[in-house]
């Protein structure tokens, strides 16, 4: 089965499941909190908000979706099938990538209108979906149970959030740049306003190799995980 025929289901089963209905409303509900502030706060929290929900919900979703595929035993019958572990993982990516794009360029839009360059911010958004979704395979695959994964779920990634504290002008560091969340603070940033090409080359290869890194931690857990439970 081919990888965009995957996708393609995928994103169904996210629709039928409510993933973008719920999603919609997030949205509306953003947009009208970011409405309601003063001017002087409208970019530190639209780029805030982009970077610590809608970017990231590819994390807690596959969470779920691992989970739920474990408990009804889908991955013996899944794996028997011509689909592989890498199509498998990428499926999951794109899908829910789709998504994070989507609602975050929403968001953006409305607030921003026209006054932002949408391909940092398309990058940003990429990246850092691609990221945590695959981070979210590396821990789900380590659980049992979605109540374990949102309770560890914080420790796991919350050395991705530091960032955050150079944002918000609490504290900063050059160590930050060794981070790719903090390539994806800078394309955000730079949405709002403009990046040189060295930053833009730092960014991309920052976050390029993170997800190259990650990916293969999130192959070898799955494929770890595959042949210890249905391989014998």
């Amino acid at each position: 089965m081919k990888l965009l025929s995957l996708v393609k289901m995928d994103i169904l089963f996210q629709v039928r499941h409510g993933f973008y209905y719920a999603y919609a409303l997030v949205s509306v509900f953003y947009i009208g909190v970011l409405l309601f502030l003063p001017e002087s706060m409208v970019a530190k929290a639209s780029i805030f908000i982009i970077f610590t929900d809608p970017s990231v919900l590819g994390f807690f979703f596959i969470g779920g979706l691992v989970l739920l595929e474990r408990g009804q035993s889908i991955f013996g019958t899944l794996f028997a099938s011509p689909v592989s572990i890498h199509q498998y993982i990428w499926s999951k990516v794109l899908s829910l990538t789709c998504l994070a794009v989507i609602s975050s360029s929403v968001i953006f839009y409305v607030i921003h209108s026209d006054s932002f360059d949408f391909f940092p911010f398309l990058l940003a958004v990429i990246f850092c979906s691609i990221l945590f979704t695959l981070l979210g395979i590396v821990l789900s695959v380590r659980v049992k149970s979605i109540n374990v994964f949102l309770y560890v779920s914080p420790v796991f990634v919350i050395l991705f959030y530091i960032p955050l504290l150079r944002l918000f002008t609490f504290y900063e560091s050059k160590l930050f740049y060794l981070l790719p969340t903090e390539a994806t603070l800078i394309l955000l940033e730079g949405a709002l306003s403009t990046i040189p090409i060295p930053i833009y080359i730092y960014t991309i290869a920052t976050s390029l190799i993170w997800i190259a890194m990650v990916y293969g931690w999130a192959y070898v857990s799955m494929k770890d995980f595959i042949t210890t439970k249905y391989i014998q």
